[in-house]
């Protein structure tokens, strides 16, 4: 049988964490964070996976270590070197979730910044990257442009900007098609199931007018159509 005490007055095991799964317990199918206090003031980000915890810092790398892209001087390490390449590669990895994280939180902000940093570094392998970083970043960038869709329509919607947001879906789709066909999927664009899932979501950010105003705004416009008043007709659409 294994000794599971610390030497001390056969005391169990300190670094056992059973306690601390079963005050955070996992729930499938949804993302489960939560910003906890941590040591020296800082915060950090936790989140439940299923046979554990995963802990990351709220600032910087996740996992606390010197930062391969940003340097503090605005330039990084060269990614065309191996080494370099493939840390940058994990640091992204480490990103993506706690961008995920932030999502499921609310807080878009924090969200979309985590985005922008984890297409930046996949934007600078495909670019500089040996053969087999620039294929993964390829591959990467198109779900992470999806979600970086997700996390600035969640930002424009929590300030109340609903046509913002449907914009933000927009410019979104269009670069998912730029990256679907640099893919070479792009005859396969819009059965992608994040596509329709983005359409969807385009829908129902769309503001939605009562019906009679509605129906008087398609009377107007398609009578400005029909007069050939093609700029009264593209604000009445907008309308719409």
């Amino acid at each position: 049988m294994p000794d599971l005490s610390d030497g001390t007055n056969d005391q169990p095991f300190r670094s056992d964490l059973t306690a601390i799964l079963r005050e955070f317990p996992y729930e499938p199918g949804r993302v489960q964070a939560r910003i906890v206090a941590a040591a020296a003031g800082r915060q950090v980000v936790q989140v439940r996976v299923e046979l554990g915890i995963l802990q990351m810092e709220c600032e910087g790398r996740p996992d606390g270590g010197p930062s391969v892209v940003d340097t503090g001087d605005g330039a990084g390490r060269p990614l065309s070197d191996p080494t370099h390449a493939a840390a940058a590669r994990i640091e992204a990895a480490q990103v993506q979730p706690r961008a995920v994280a932030y999502l499921a939180l609310g807080d878009a902000p924090r969200a979309l910044r985590d985005a922008d940093q984890v297409l930046a570094v996949l934007g600078r392998l495909a670019d500089e990257g040996p053969a087999v970083e620039r294929d993964w970043a390829e591959g990467a960038r198109f779900s992470a442009l999806v979600f970086r869709t997700r996390a600035a329509a969640a930002v424009c919607t929590r300030q109340g900007r609903s046509r913002d947001a449907v914009g933000a879906v927009d410019v979104g789709l269009k670069l998912l098609h730029v990256q679907a066909t640099r893919l070479g999927i792009d005859d396969q664009f819009e059965t992608l199931a994040d596509v329709r899932a983005l359409r969807t979501l385009r829908d129902a950010l769309q503001p939605q007018l009562p019906p009679a105003q509605r129906a008087e705004l398609e009377q107007r416009l398609l009578a400005a159509v029909r007069a050939e008043n093609y700029e009264l007709a593209a604000i009445l659409r907008d309308e719409l």
